[in-house]
């Protein structure tokens, strides 16, 4: 098991974040290897202990030449399991069994969801506010735009039709009258000149 295996098996068994457990786990790593450097022993119950160590400086030889070869002072670490963990491995005890309770990761989670709501700005909720008021605005004064212009376009129509209509009635009600009458007219004078004809060939037969 690598560091990826441990953050997911961390945040599985506890049910925690990915992001959460690692950032456990790297915790967990920094402190150990701080107050190793510093040169104090580790001890967790029932895991082991980290003890620092010190070496000097010697003369060691090279493996393949054989010739000598000076190595300089170093420092290490070397970890000492307890009794419980080699009790765990040979099988004469069950691992320790976890206490893990699911609310107090829901507060924690409420919490840090407040502490970044807490953590903004008053610009931002300005801004927020002057956006939704810009908004508001325009689009109450294209509603308004909208209605004037449905209402100019309705004024102008109804004056188009009111204007057009008594001007064809006007106009075409005479021009029938006057067609009926030269029609009655003409239908007037035929006979009469029919009459006139007719008397006058009567005349000239007399004669």
């Amino acid at each position: 098991m690598n560091k990826s295996g441990l953050i997911d098996a961390v945040s599985k068994t506890t049910s925690l974040a990915k992001r959460d457990a690692e950032e456990a786990v790297n915790a967990v790593v920094h402190v150990v290897s701080k107050e190793v450097r510093s040169g104090r022993r580790v001890v967790v119950a029932g895991f082991g202990s980290f003890n620092p160590t010190h070496r000097g400086a010697r003369m060691g030889r090279n493996p393949r030449t054989g010739a000598p070869v000076s190595i300089s002072a170093s420092r290490g670490v070397r970890f000492a399991a307890s009794g419980m963990l080699k009790d765990i491995l040979n099988g004469k005890a069950a691992p320790p069994a976890l206490k893990l309770s699911s609310p107090p990761a829901k507060k924690s989670s409420k919490t840090a969801v407040k502490k970044v709501a807490a953590k903004k700005s008053p610009r931002i909720a300005a801004k927020k506010t002057t956006t939704k008021t810009t908004k508001r605005v325009a689009t109450k004064a294209t509603k308004i735009s909208t209605q004037k212009a449905v209402k100019r376009t309705a004024g102008r129509a109804s004056k188009k039709v009111v204007g057009r209509a008594p001007v064809r009635k006007t106009t075409r009600a005479p021009a029938r009258k006057a067609a009926k009458k030269s029609a009655r007219k003409a239908a007037g004078r035929a006979p009469a000149r029919k009459a006139i004809k007719r008397s006058a060939k009567k005349a000239v037969r007399r004669t």
